[in-house]
């Protein structure tokens, strides 16, 4: 295994009756994230196939540290009962830094009135001088509180 290949994760508490919400919009309407969190997610186009299904290919539209960037990702799983989605980046910047770079989201109960929203990243740097994706990995566990309060009515 190359020393360039890496998996980063973090997870973030929401509330639990905002679980099933919460896996729909990111693996079925992704478009609404733009919705809670535009402050991070600003357009995503569908480019192939049906948003909620395996092989669907979308465009991206984001923004990390004040500029503005493009990704064209693919679903390459989504479970259900699992509350899973896992997304593939196949063309945009990100491919720059990055030889390959999947996202998983993971939405796992923890107790009644909470879930975890669990985000893994795993990635093949193009070089030693790659920094870690956190900018990505810290907008997804911001968005994630931001579809929660969305979710519940709560306004910022």
């Amino acid at each position: 295994m190359s020393s360039l290949k890496r998996k980063l994760e973090g997870e973030v508490e929401i509330r639990a009756t905002a679980a099933d919400a919460h896996h729909e919009i990111v693996s079925s309407k992704p478009h609404h994230v733009c919705h809670a969190a535009s402050h991070f997610i600003q357009a995503v186009d569908l480019h192939e196939g049906d948003h909620g299904n395996q092989g669907c290919k979308s465009l991206w539209k984001y923004t990390l540290g004040g500029k503005p960037f493009e990704a064209k990702l693919v679903v390459d799983e989504i479970d259900e009962q699992k509350k899973l989605i896992k997304y593939r980046a196949i063309e945009g910047h990100i491919l720059e830094e990055y030889k390959t770079i999947t996202g998983t989201c993971q939405v796992i109960p923890k107790d009644a009135e909470n879930c975890i929203v669990r985000w893994t990243f795993e990635y093949e740097k193009q070089h030693p001088g790659i920094p870690e994706p956190t900018a990505l990995l810290d907008s997804w566990l911001s968005a994630a509180k931001d579809l929660d309060d969305h979710h519940h009515g709560i306004k910022k």
